[in-house]
């Protein structure tokens, strides 16, 4: 037993807990709408997986808007692959989701469902070059959690505790974007394996001064940590 939901996380959670005998929930989830405030996709998702409830997807290509995106965002996914369909990039996205047990796609014609099966029939969830330009094309949708570093490491040389920042970023932004905690937090482990971790920051500035993006570095940092750091 199931339902599709279309609230806020507010209410998925009140419903959630009232009512554990819920099996699935199904809910609207692409890259597009994934921080889209109307639509809260992230927020709803990580709901229904604090509840334990495996997540039917619906709305993968959005209606068929991510089939045929914005002019940048299918350059920048025909750049990175020319022979893939941009509707993959949606559905691939939804589909390497930790606990998504199926992803509902609406097909028009046989081509599309060829299209489909090709890189469903062996499913290969999102590798992290193909999550980075998901990023990049939610930046361009203008709906993205993400940190937005570049890993250029100017922040990194001058920093006295040898803190990884930028490693420690790419592994936060594969929560944040991508919603994969288990990886994002086996990324972070490694990230500061040995090395220092954001609770040696002594708040000096010196990677905000070098940090070309103008980023808030040390929030970024907390943040991280208290999304990934298990002893948090």
């Amino acid at each position: 037993m199931g339902f599709s939901f279309h609230g806020g996380p507010a209410l998925l959670d009140r419903l959630l807990a009232e009512h554990p005998e819920v099996d699935f929930v199904q809910l609207q989830i692409n890259y597009a709408d994934w921080e889209n405030p109307s639509v809260q996709s992230r927020a709803n998702y990580e709901v229904a997986r604090r509840h334990g409830k495996p997540i039917v997807v619906m709305e993968p290509v959005k209606g068929g808007n991510l089939a045929d995106p914005p002019a940048d965002v299918k350059q920048l996914l025909q750049r990175h692959a020319p022979d893939r369909s941009c509707a993959s990039w949606a559905i691939r996205f939804a589909a390497s989701l930790d606990g998504v047990m199926t992803v509902l796609s609406g097909m028009s014609n046989l081509a599309q469902m060829r299209d489909n099966l090709s890189y469903m029939r062996q499913f290969q969830p999102l590798d992290e070059q193909e999550q980075q330009v998901i990023q990049r094309a939610q930046q361009l949708l203008g709906h993205s959690a993400s940190i937005p570093c570049t890993a250029c490491h100017y922040c990194t040389d001058g920093c006295p505790s040898r803190i990884p920042i930028p490693e420690i970023f790419r592994a936060a932004n594969k929560q944040l974007a991508n919603g994969q905690m288990a990886e994002a937090r086996a990324a972070y482990a490694a990230a500061v394996a040995g090395k220092g971790s954001p609770a040696d920051c002594i708040h000096c500035g010196q990677c905000e001064r070098a940090c070309p993006q103008h980023l808030p570095v040390t929030r970024y940092l907390q943040q991280s940590a208290d999304l990934l750091d298990v002893q948090t």
